[in-house]
């Protein structure tokens, strides 16, 4: 662990003023069946009784059928098992040495739990290519193409299918069949393989970015009183395993200054990042993109649980304030910009040991993307990392702080790269989230430094762009709230008005040269990115989570299911739909980019 992360910096404390204990116990009974995600970990839902068998199976088991007993009597002890949310079993897959199939029960009691999902790089025999399973299963309900992936669902069978650029299968995910999750009427297909993705010819001519200074700096953001995480907390309760960070960069060219900061925070509403800004207009930054981590060894700034931290809140308000006017001081001359983004293996019908989809397993965005600003003594600046990932690989909670894998990530690429690296995250919702053995330290550092050498290496074919723009532009966006729990919420906190039944929220849309960005306010399932990436023509794309605020959850209207954990963490079925109508709208405006 690098020193920076282990110190705890001084800084004045923001004064502690409590909720209310009636709001704060009311907030708590109404949210209360939806505070713990376990549900949003393994599929839950139940086959009928009166179906058929599926007609592809792992080593014929049947997720929602097949008992953990029965599981371990036809595969044996597994090469790992552990707690989750759930519970994981890992074993050796046939025929395709050093990857792993992941078995996901529904229960973290694995005495009394059924098989909830299979994420496989064991491939099933006849089945080992698409024009196989086509062969076979007939047209899936839904054909996503990626550039080097393809993904094929056949949802009311229990199975989805991975193939490689060759059409190869390298992954298989199984979970309860009999449920559609594609309904006739909704789209059938999507292709991004028209997008730039990997190395690209490097232009003839480079684009200067003559004009442009970047600076960047690093503020701590750790809590300083265990009372500012609730009224029960006590100091003994609490405690620091690594520093929570906001990472700051300024960017400013032609009378226009933009901060970005990646911070080590579960979210930010609206209401508490507008005043930030406020602030740092005044200082002459025009504007500010605050994208939290979505961190869940942080405490809960929105006050969704029942607690809103407000002397926290202020004291993070002051620390992001100072360290984006720090990174202004800081401002020097760019020689080089470069850009770059990759698609990560889906063997196993994920990032295996990295990211999967707990949601719909299988379905998820695999890019990685670096962005890098250099500066004349030929070192960098700054490094921003993009990528989606739920950060929720601890199992310690809020009373013992951490970055998780974001902050080894930085760590281990600022040491080896040298500058500021900041983490971005993308559609993390779904539940896109990790696939380490365990939610310990040891695997979050794992992961983090093997997402820095993913980092690095696209670095290494990283090419400067052949145009330099830099535009930055906000489009305001009146969201539905229709959830009855949030609607509660909203009201008995306070912090935020509704406009005739409304939430009032922004997206940013900004280029750096071929980089595109493009800002979400809040958790946006993986399969309505894929619909906005569609008709973004940056390289890379970079899809922004958690922007300057936390509206929860947002899913496609074809999928919004009220029994589920994510529908009851999200403003309604509004909300997805009308983020990607106003975000294609937005990126369909920009000027052409010229392609290579």
């Amino acid at each position: 662990m690098s020193t920076h992360r282990s110190r705890l910096a001084t800084a004045a404390p923001g004064r502690y003023r409590p909720v209310p204990l009636a709001l704060l116990l009311a907030i708590a009974g109404v949210l209360g069946s939806v505070a713990t995600p376990l549900a949003a970990q393994a599929v839950k839902w139940k086959p009928d009784p009166a179906l058929p068998p599926p007609p592809v199976t792992h080593a014929g088991l049947v997720p929602g059928v097949t008992t953990a007993a029965e599981l371990r009597e036809k595969l044996g002890s597994p090469l790992h098992e552990n707690s989750w949310y759930a519970y994981k079993m890992l074993y050796p897959s046939r025929g395709r040495p050093g990857h792993l199939d992941s078995f996901h029960l529904d229960s973290r009691d694995p005495a009394n739990a059924t098989l909830a999902n299979i994420e496989a790089a064991t491939i099933p025999d006849g089945l080992e290519s698409l024009g196989k399973v086509r062969a076979r299963l007939g047209e899936p309900e839904f054909l996503l193409e990626l550039s080097r992936h393809t993904i094929a669902d056949y949802n009311a069978r229990g199975v989805r299918f991975v193939f490689d650029h060759n059409h190869r299968t390298i992954g298989v995910a199984y979970f309860p069949h009999g449920r559609t999750r594609v309904h006739s009427g909704a789209r059938r297909t999507l292709s991004l393989r028209h997008l730039r993705q990997g190395p690209q010819t490097r232009p003839s001519t480079p684009a200067s970015p003559a004009g442009l200074r970047v600076g960047a700096a690093e503020v701590d953001i750790t809590p300083r009183e265990a009372a500012w995480l609730g009224p029960a907390v006590k100091e003994g309760d609490f405690s620091v395993h690594d520093a929570l960070e906001a990472r700051c960069a300024v960017l400013e060219r032609d009378g226009l200054t933009v901060a970005i900061v990646g911070a080590d925070l579960f979210g930010m509403s609206k209401s508490e990042v507008d005043p930030i800004e406020v602030e740092l207009r005044q200082q002459g930054i025009d504007h500010l993109v605050l994208a939290s981590s979505h961190n869940h060894a942080a405490p809960d700034t929105i006050g969704i649980y029942g607690f809103f931290p407000a002397a926290y809140v202020k004291f993070i308000h002051e620390r992001i304030r100072d360290g984006v006017l720090e990174a202004k001081r800081r401002l020097r001359p760019v020689k080089r910009w470069i850009a770059a983004s990759d698609e990560l293996p889906l063997d196993g019908a994920r990032v295996e040991g990295l990211i999967r989809n707990a949601r719909n397993p299988g379905l998820i965005d695999p890019q990685l993307a670096v962005m890098q600003a250099i500066g004349e003594d030929d070192r960098p600046i700054v490094t921003f990392v993009h990528f989606a990932c739920h950060v929720e690989g601890l199992a310690t909670g809020v009373l013992e702080a951490s970055a998780d894998f974001p902050g080894y990530l930085c760590d281990s690429l600022a040491s080896d790269v040298g500058g500021q690296v900041i983490f971005l995250n993308g559609a993390l919702g779904g539940m896109v989230s990790g696939d380490t053995i365990s939610r310990t330290h040891e695997q979050a550092k794992i992961a983090g430094e093997r997402f820095a050498r993913e980092a690095k290496r696209i670095l290494g074919f990283a090419s400067p762009p052949a145009e330099m723009p830099f535009t930055f532009t906000r489009h305001r966006l009146e969201i539905p709230l229709t959830n009855a729990k949030l609607i509660l919420f909203t009201k008995m906190s306070g912090r935020r008005q509704l406009i005739h039944g409304r939430i009032a929220t922004e997206l940013f849309h900004m280029r750096i040269g071929e980089a595109e960005l493009l800002t979400v306010p809040g958790e946006l399932l993986p399969e309505l990115s894929f619909e906005i990436l569609e008709r973004m023509r940056g390289y890379p794309r970079l899809i922004v989570g958690l922007a300057n605020d936390q509206l929860g959850y947002m899913l496609p209207g074809y999928d919004f299911n009220a029994d589920q954990y994510e529908e009851s963490m999200s403003l309604g079925p509004a909300a997805g739909p009308m983020v990607v109508a106003a975000a294609r709208r937005i990126v369909e405006r920009r000027r052409p980019l010229s392609g290579r």
